[in-house]
């Protein structure tokens, strides 16, 4: 078995990967908490894996912490993935390849394998993501958009609105309170801002577009959407999967 982790900025996402496919699962928020009391709650039950991969743009004092609980839990080194020009079909379209995010990097080679035809992958977690992957595996770039929670912390941060948080509900186009207005305005602005790249991607590069969203928010996300899209939450898990030697 192949352990296969994907660090984020706000949470840990999972996954044993075994006779070709991911067999287990699951995600814990780590901002906030002991990063090695969650993975004692996560993992301490696992059989000892083979390996570790792991994909990370979390801080050090994150992903740093996790290594050395699997150092001591398995006495296994884990193998950090870093972007790269080309890997398993895909082409980097960053001058300097490991400028693009790891997550981003992983999650095209994912989409490449399991997709078909030219992709717009939208990745919907701390900040959204939108890169788009032609049919022969060359990444033509992407664009980085503040993610839905951020945007209603800049706006709290910025006004005098005396709500500290908001709830991580559904959005009502007609909000009757001022949190859920917050909440709503949030989630349509991701999603027009989605529809509308989305849609410029598809007249610039003169083709359709399967458009693969994942990521912690992409489930409201995708309620609102009006552009076609399938939901993939194990993207970059599969992706970690093929880097692995996993298929």
């Amino acid at each position: 078995m192949i352990l296969l982790i994907d660090a984020g900025n706000t949470s840990v996402k999972w996954g044993s990967y075994a006779a070709g496919s991911i067999v287990t699962s699951g995600s814990f928020m780590h901002r906030g908490g002991i990063i090695t009391d969650l993975a004692d709650q996560s993992w301490s039950e696992l059989q000892r894996p083979a390996e570790v991969y792991m994909a990370s743009v979390a801080a050090a004092d994150t992903a740093q912490p996790l290594s050395d609980w699997i150092v001591k839990q398995w006495d296994i080194t884990p193998v950090f993935i870093s972007s790269t020009a080309q890997a398993c079909g895909v082409t980097n379209a960053y001058k300097v390849p490991e400028h693009l995010g790891v997550d981003r990097w992983v999650a095209l080679i994912g989409a490449h394998h399991y997709g078909g035809g030219a992709q717009c992958i939208v990745d919907c977690g701390t900040a959204i993501t939108l890169d788009m992957l032609a049919a022969d595996g060359v990444h033509q770039g992407g664009l980085i958009l503040p993610g839905v929670k951020m945007m209603k912390h800049m706006l709290l941060k910025n006004t005098a609105i005396k709500y500290s948080s908001c709830k991580q509900d559904s959005a009502n186009l007609f909000a009757m309170g001022t949190e859920d207005a917050i909440n709503s305005g949030a989630l349509y602005m991701a999603t027009a801002a989605i529809d509308r790249i989305v849609g410029d991607m598809k007249v610039a590069a003169g083709t359709h577009l399967d458009v693969v969203v994942t990521g912690g928010d992409a489930s409201r996300i995708l309620t609102l959407l009006v552009c076609p899209a399938r939901h993939d939450p194990e993207l970059v898990l599969k992706g970690l999967a093929i880097l692995a030697g996993g298929r």
